[in-house]
């Protein structure tokens, strides 16, 4: 047997979050099963991801430094924090990715941030992994139901998971590089942010005020793309998004992402990922979120 009464008269003097500012859900996201998932760099200005990997193996970017992640790590990915994440095709990741706003930490230099910024993202969930893995399992069953109870559900879920994320990072080690931000992530925001309208080189350039090669160097140094091919990437791996875990029309999401010519943007998808829209979406569909359905344009 086992009784442990709890001692209230410290009741708020430890609060991991301040009173009223507890984390919700803003989004949740299961990948699994697709030896050729990745997503390029792009940026949330608002979320903070709480991501578990449940499975596989997979390299995963933050603000340039990348990670050999695989089954039982943590990563913590504050907003603002460029990031991206390629699979690995013969022991393909299954990753499962819980965001958070309107939190704002209790006693922290940058209340803001979950993570502090001086300490690193990457960490084990060690004998947390089953209870961290249930909760997410949790999270997808009552997302899925999208009724008042079930949001009520979630937010007090994510509340879990986020506390647990908290504990566990109190032993994260210090970040020995801290990158200074660069034009380049300047122009991958900007772009990350208006992907889906026209840009070019040149209207990149009168934006931030350096020439087209300047800003074409240094973004393919930097992130090893062009800006205009990062583009095109950006949109794909929106497509990705919607085609599996959608039921739009290939004329909805073609417009969606920034084409409005459905068989170019059909061509080009089918270039990048080497599947016909359609296909890509038979294929890999979500399991939970997509009906069997024959889809028409």
């Amino acid at each position: 047997m086992f009784l442990h009464e709890f001692n209230q008269k410290h009741k708020g003097e430890n609060l991991i979050f301040k009173p009223g500012k507890e984390p919700i859900m803003s989004a949740l996201a299961h990948s699994y099963d697709n030896p050729h998932w990745s997503y390029p760099y792009h940026v949330h200005k608002d979320d903070t991801e709480l991501i578990y990997f449940s499975s596989g193996k997979a390299k995963y970017s933050v603000n340039t430094e990348v990670y050999d992640v695989k089954k039982g790590d943590l990563l913590i990915v504050n907003h603002g924090s460029i990031h991206s994440v390629t699979s690995d095709p013969d022991s393909p990741i299954s990753t499962w990715t819980c965001s958070i706003q309107g939190f704002e930490m209790n006693n922290a230099i940058s209340p803001f941030y979950f993570l502090p910024l001086d300490k690193m993202p990457l960490m084990k969930a060690g004998r947390h992994e089953p209870l961290i893995q249930a909760i997410f399992s949790e999270l997808e069953y009552y997302a899925k139901k999208d009724t008042m109870e079930s949001t009520n559900i979630c937010n007090a879920l994510t509340f879990t998971l986020a506390t647990i994320y908290s504990d566990i990072y109190k032993k994260a080690k210090a970040n020995p590089v801290v990158k200074k931000q660069t034009f380049a992530q300047d122009i991958l925001m900007y772009i990350n942010e208006h992907y889906t309208q026209s840009i070019t080189l040149e209207q990149l350039s009168k934006e931030f005020n350096i020439s087209s090669y300047h800003i074409s160097h240094k973004f393919q140094e930097v992130y090893g793309i062009s800006p205009i091919n990062y583009v095109i990437e950006r949109r794909i791996s929106s497509a990705k998004w919607l085609l599996i875990n959608t039921v739009d029309t290939l004329l909805t999401i073609s417009l969606q992402v920034g084409y409005e010519n459905t068989n170019h943007f059909s061509k080009l998808f089918e270039k990048r990922t080497g599947y016909p829209p359609l296909e890509y979406r038979k294929r890999f569909k979500s399991k939970f979120n997509v009906e069997e359905l024959d889809f028409e344009l």
